[in-house]
């Protein structure tokens, strides 16, 4: 809150310059990547105001590196030079920005493919290589995969290593959307599941979401720097500076995505960092991932929950499963949905809901460093009590 303050007070224009708020923002940007062990030598990443904003920019340099791998210049043709059709593959349980920003840049949601999941709500890559036959036999160009490193949904981390060998084999962009879990690999615990983030070609995270970060901030992370640079690069006559002198200290950060008006964010996430400290994230991180462990535990031992997907970090899905309705899945059905607004206005518990494999669940996802085992039993009998309301 105070960085928030400090920033506002300061105003410096993050575009670019010979000014502390730039260092500070390249300094953070490298400790991002250093935290989910992405490649620093050629790379180059910017603050945004959340995970679809990095998405969109991530996306757009996949697909100027697609249309030039395919011999044209989509700055100059836009898609309308596009033969054939460009191909994105995401998983069904993929994020909703994937889909916007692929409307955004002119695809068209005819250019997404949602690729099956397996029993752990993870991509299949069986899956995904047939599908990535069929397009090529149809005459389209698959170009991008979009993986998850923590899904919104139940937390599940794609097998990112076997994508990025296919994607590899394929010659295909690899994004991974590491929006909520990608700091999660500071857990040992964990840390192997996110083998092969290091050869993505592009990440996106939200420090605003585990890492504690007041919103709006999230961080596009690009493999290839002058790529980037050259997705976005258009500097006007009125800012024109030869570089090494005056205010130039080019390139400017403006140049590498598409805001030239750009706040400093940078300051509030150099303060959650440096006082929390690598091994304070990490306490943070395996806290709340064993706090959902905890409460896993807790649902597979109570006759009247059940929980719907495997806990890989701290979100857990479950249902609660009164005895009058068992067997009945409409009714189960109903009754979960009518729990979650009733939850929220009781005020002792927040929960959200999702739809796993077509039923209606309870998502809980612990974030708060407050949060205690006693919250977690407190949240079971919240959700018992709602359930008495329902009835009437």
């Amino acid at each position: 809150m105070l960085a928030e303050f400090l920033a506002a007070a300061l105003d410096p224009s993050c575009a670019g310059g010979d000014h502390a708020a730039i260092y500070l923002e390249h300094s953070v940007i490298r400790w991002l990547m250093e935290l989910i062990g992405f490649p620093q030598e050629q790379s180059m990443g910017l603050f945004v105001s959340g995970a679809s904003m990095a998405t969109l920019t991530c996306l757009a340099a996949a697909r100027f590196w697609a249309a030039k791998e395919a011999g044209w210049n989509v700055r100059e043709r836009g898609l309308q030079a596009q033969q054939p059709d460009l191909v994105l593959y995401l998983s069904e349980e993929g994020h909703g920005c994937i889909r916007k920003a692929a409307e955004m840049l002119g695809l068209g949601n005819n250019a997404l493919r949602l690729v099956p999941i397996n029993a752990d709500f993870q991509m299949d890559v069986n899956a995904l290589r047939v599908a990535i036959q069929a397009d090529r036999a149809a005459g389209r160009q698959p170009f991008c995969v979009s993986a998850s490193a923590g899904t919104v949904n139940t937390g599940a981390i794609d097998p990112l290593s076997l994508l990025a060998d296919l994607c590899a084999q394929e010659n295909l962009w690899l994004h991974v959307d590491g929006a909520y879990g990608a700091v999660g690999k500071v857990d040992p615990r964990v840390a192997p599941l996110f083998e092969g983030i290091e050869r993505a070609q592009s990440v996106a995270i939200d420090p605003h979401k585990w890492l504690s970060v007041p919103v709006e901030c999230g961080c596009a992370l690009v493999s290839d720097k002058q790529l980037l640079r050259e997705t976005f690069s258009l500097v006007p006559p009125y800012l024109q500076l030869e570089e090494g002198k005056g205010f130039a200290n080019l390139p400017w950060f403006s140049e590498y995505g598409f805001q030239q008006t750009r706040g400093f964010r940078a300051l509030k996430v150099w303060m959650v960092l440096q006082t929390t400290g690598r091994q304070g994230l990490v306490q943070r991180i395996q806290h709340h991932n064993a706090l959902a462990q905890h409460l896993a535990s807790l649902i597979d031992a109570a006759p009247d929950f059940e929980r719907v997907a495997p806990v890989t970090l701290s979100i857990v899905c479950f249902r609660y499963l009164p005895p009058e309705l068992k067997g009945d899945e409409e009714g189960i059905e109903q009754m979960n949905r009518a729990l979650v607004p009733l939850l929220q206005l009781a005020g002792e518990a927040f929960l959200t809901g999702t739809v796993l494999r077509g039923h209606f669940a309870l998502r809980a996802c612990i974030l708060h460093d407050g949060t205690t085992p006693a919250d977690l039993r407190i949240l079971l009998e919240s959700i018992r009590h709602a359930a008495e309301l329902s009835r009437g």
